[in-house]
């Protein structure tokens, strides 16, 4: 567990005499880093997220409050939930592409919900079809943007993920000094802990599974 000051102050050890005078820069580098961290294609599963239930009225057919202000993207396929008229809870099952929407849309298959996630319109918005004749709760599974950092504060990435911001923010920091030694040093921080980052969740995801071996009978 570290705090942002914890690796400021590392940064600078690290910097020397140099480092002493980075303040603001360490924090631009920072949050650059983590603006980077939060776009890349493999997140830490921290960093998941469950909204509330939602309530969207009969007849609607776009979904209000989700995803929400926070939002970077989907979970998985699954990530969408609703109640039915039974209260219990299922997969609503989500589309590629707006053509198999319409298409879902002039078919109507009775007794699922289907849904569309729009990420081209300035604010991403969830379509479902058909529409519903009811007021229907949907709950959405997500990766959340972190707080970002001030400089006085401390997030998860620094909490939980110290290396990897330390390392991309340390990366550029190098460049900028035009010093090759700690630009070295940082990319192996970065990438290392990246690394481990990602075996992690691939442990996660397959290490329960029964692997079989062999053809059929």
């Amino acid at each position: 567990m570290s705090t942002y000051a914890e690796l400021e102050l590392r940064c600078k050890r690290r910097l020397g005499r140099r480092g002493m005078t980075i303040t603001t820069e360490f924090l631009d580098e920072m949050i650059a880093a983590q603006e980077e961290l939060e776009q890349l294609p493999t997140l830490p599963k921290w960093m998941k997220s469950l909204t509330a239930w939602e309530t969207t009225p009969a007849n609607d057919i776009i979904l209000t409050n989700l995803p929400p202000a926070d939002f970077i993207r989907v979970y998985d396929d699954q990530a969408l939930v609703y109640l039915d008229e039974g209260g219990v809870e299922q997969r609503a099952i989500r589309l590629d592409t707006r053509n198999q929407l319409v298409s879902k849309r002039n078919v109507g298959v009775a007794g699922e919900i289907f849904w569309y996630l729009d990420e081209l319109t300035a604010t991403p918005s969830i379509e479902i079809v058909p529409a519903q004749t009811r007021d229907v709760e949907f709950r959405l599974s997500y990766y959340a943007q972190d707080t970002v950092l001030t400089g006085i504060n401390t997030n998860n990435w620094c909490a939980k993920d110290p290396n990897q911001i330390l390392g991309l923010a340390g990366e550029q920091i190098a460049v900028w000094l035009r010093d090759d030694r700690a630009l070295k040093y940082y990319q192996g921080v970065f990438q290392k802990a990246r690394g481990q980052m990602i075996r992690r969740i691939e442990a996660d995801e397959w290490g329960d599974m029964d692997l079989v071996m062999g053809d059929p009978d």
